[in-house]
């Protein structure tokens, strides 16, 4: 009785309505599907069970695996009715970037990692046999190559020169090239190399069969206890509108209803330094600087100052009606009460302005 392959996937239940969320960590497939009915059909069973869904998520964390079930896999994902949102939890190696670009949107930590190449294989038998391998091996590229495209729109000699030289492309690079939609900033995962392993996230990928192993900085992503860091990210407005609406929604409009309130109040504030002859200064200050009514009552102060004994008697008389001046004709005022007067003046604007 042959042995029931091993499940290499995980579906689960999501706390969302409508929701749910599938696990793909560590090797597609540990027993090839060549001719395999029963371990796709399962897989298939199992989304469709999940039933009328809205959301589906995706998390990958796999250097790869075998190139059928990945090819199966990303058209099961791609005709599902689900907005796919994947996310690559370290690395998308091989044929799980190929099901990675199954995401209706696609997001990596900015030091995650996707590698791509040509499809290979073992093989044996005689030349006709190596000769149809190499035929077999170059239809799957093109599958492959139709998968990057679809998502991408990468240009194709671009693409398969990347595939040429097995490459290995940061968060940046992927977004670059169209392969991913988003870079998280707010997640950072943990990579090493141990030997021909490397380690990402807690999960260990052989990586010796590959010509151009990637060059990975321990000390970028972890500290000396092996925990992970998250950098520091400065935060623009940019990125809190992007990653935080509800939050820079709150706080514009708070903003706004702020600044709403203290122009309302510095209109007042303006309004009850009027004065003959001090018009130009006022609406310079309400419409052009946005001075406020301490800044502008120095200047009045020193117009009428400038502006002789009739222009601070007419500024005396304005005040009168608060009944708190004892004002003199403009020919009784001597030049050593101006002072005096001024002053008074500028307490009695500000009284009216409930400002002691």
């Amino acid at each position: 009785m042959p042995q029931k392959a091993k499940k290499f996937w995980e579906f689960r239940a999501s706390k969302m309505k409508n929701s749910a969320e599938l696990l793909l960590y560590g090797p597609i497939s540990e027993e090839s599907w060549w001719g395999d009915e029963v371990t796709p059909k399962q897989f298939a069973d199992e989304l469709k069970s999940l039933g009328d869904i809205s959301e589906l998520t995706v998390r990958i964390n796999s250097g790869g695996g075998d190139v059928f079930a990945g090819q199966a896999i990303h058209s099961l994902l791609r005709s599902h009715q689900a907005k796919v949102t994947v996310y690559v939890d370290g690395l998308a190696a091989s044929i799980a970037s190929v099901i990675a670009m199954a995401g209706d949107t696609v997001v990596m930590p900015r030091n995650a990692m996707m590698m791509i190449h040509n499809p290979w294989t073992f093989g044996w038998g005689n030349a006709n046999d190596f000769r149809r391998i190499a035929d077999d091996l170059d239809k799957i590229r093109e599958s492959i190559i139709a998968a990057y495209q679809d998502k991408s729109g990468i240009d194709r000699d671009k693409l398969i020169e990347l595939l040429d030289a097995e490459t290995w492309l940061t968060a940046e690079e992927a977004l670059e090239h169209g392969l991913i939609d988003e870079i998280d900033e707010r997640k950072t995962v943990t990579a090493s190399m141990k030997g021909g392993m490397l380690v990402m996230n807690g999960l260990s990928f052989d990586i010796t069969g590959f010509r151009n192993p990637p060059k990975i900085d321990a000390t970028a992503t972890s500290n000396a206890a092996g925990k992970e860091v998250n950098p520091q990210v400065e935060l623009t407005v940019e990125i809190l509108a992007k990653q935080y609406p509800d939050i820079y929604n709150a706080v514009k409009q708070e903003g706004y209803n702020d600044g709403v309130k203290a122009e309302r109040e510095r209109f007042k504030a303006l309004q009850e330094l009027e004065a003959p002859g001090c018009e130009e200064i006022l609406n310079q200050a309400r419409y052009e600087t946005g001075e406020t009514a301490e800044q502008v009552a120095i200047k009045i102060v020193n117009v009428l100052k400038s502006s002789g004994v009739n222009r601070l008697a007419a500024a005396i008389q304005d005040a009168a009606p608060v009944n708190q001046l004892d004002y003199q004709s403009a020919a009784q005022v001597k030049d050593d009460e101006k002072d005096r007067v001024i002053s008074t003046m500028v307490r009695v604007a500000n009284q009216k302005r409930g400002v002691k």
